[in-house]
């Protein structure tokens, strides 16, 4: 975070560049950083220098990508040293490589300030300040580059955040939503199976009244770890609000979507209660239908496991999931945050 008078605080903006690099190039870079930096703040675009780390990191990748300044000329970057031996112009691979390295940086950046309105704010100040230097127009260029895939980067990680789930960083109702019907109509045309998983951890409230809400945090957490390390690539989780989740199978059988929900048990999962209904046992092809049916079930089997009788369906052997399979490979599987960026087909 940088103090009301532009200066960096020690480890912030100084710590994000590099320690080989000359002297010259470091003044002239943290002295943009300032500048930049009370510009945004007289302007009201600023976002408390939780960007900072990556706004240095911008600033020295747009440094190496910049055209080296002429003899005498004056700009922001006038003050970095060049050796006799040192050529003017870099090769063309030197040149295409370190403007790939300022999209990296610009994309590091934008990800983290994650509002498209700030990047193009604040971009275009440092674009200012920059016009006035002998390379203005060709640092200008440079920094448009900077802004479309920072804006970009930007624009996804607010698509990431609205069909995310904040605590457990699995998809949300409304990626649910999203997913369904799609999936849905892919297995349909295929002729496929499909089941939707009703699932609610167990005394939630219990364990926030008494262990407090970290530890039913910690429980919620735990048990999407369980869903995710049970689940393929082309599987969907997803937390509907408080103790509820929804899984989506899609070309599973309602038979082996049993045997995914016993592995999740197997794999160290808190106790829960699950409900599932599948497309060929129920003829329902209805995103909502199928989750009624499965928190039916789900209702059935806790109020069988309650009078201390086990549930049909719970004592059928699974078909492709039985309990001598393994957990899904780690390649199999894919991040949450990756699932809720691109849907699960």
């Amino acid at each position: 975070m940088t103090s009301r008078d532009g200066d960096a605080p020690a480890g912030g903006f100084a710590a994000s560049i590099p320690p080989d690099q000359d002297e010259g190039s470091r003044a002239a870079v943290e002295g943009l950083a300032r500048a930049w930096s009370r510009r945004c703040e007289a302007t009201g675009s600023t976002t408390a220098g939780l960007d900072a780390d990556e706004r240095l990191a911008l600033l020295v990748a747009l440094e190496a990508a910049a055209p080296a300044a002429a003899t005498g000329a004056r700009g922001p970057f006038s003050s970095r040293s060049r050796s006799a031996a040192q050529p003017a112009s870099r090769p063309a691979s030197t040149v295409g490589a370190r403007r790939k390295a300022l999209e990296t940086a610009a994309i590091r950046w934008g990800a983290r300030v994650a509002s498209p309105g700030l990047v193009v704010e604040q971009l275009l100040l440092l674009r200012h300040l920059l016009t006035t230097s002998a390379d203005g127009e060709r640092l200008g260029r440079l920094v448009d580059r900077a802004m479309l895939v920072a804006t970009q980067a930007a624009t996804d990680e607010l698509q990431i955040a609205a069909f995310s789930d904040a605590l457990t960083g699995c998809a949300n109702r409304r990626a649910f939503e999203r997913d369904v019907e799609r999936e849905l109509a892919r297995c349909a045309r295929a002729e496929l199976d499909l089941c939707v998983v009703a699932a609610d951890l167990d005394g939630l409230k219990r364990i926030n009244d008494t262990d407090g809400h970290a530890a039913g945090d910690r429980a919620l957490l735990l048990l999407v770890e369980s869903f995710r390390r049970a689940l393929r690539t082309l599987d969907g989780v997803y937390r509907l609000g408080g103790d509820e989740f929804v899984l989506v199978l899609p070309d599973t059988s309602l038979e082996d979507g049993t045997g995914v929900m016993s592995r999740v048990e197997r794999l160290g999962a808190p106790a829960f209660s699950w409900g599932i209904a599948s497309v060929m046992s129920t003829g329902s092809w209805d995103a909502n239908s199928l989750v009624a049916l499965a928190d039916d079930a789900l209702y059935d089997r806790r109020r069988l496991a309650r009078s201390g009788t086990r549930s049909r369906g719970a004592s059928q052997e699974p078909l492709s999931y039985g309990a001598d399979l393994p957990e899904v490979p780690a390649a199999e599987r894919r991040p949450i945050t990756e699932i809720n960026r691109t849907g699960i087909a």
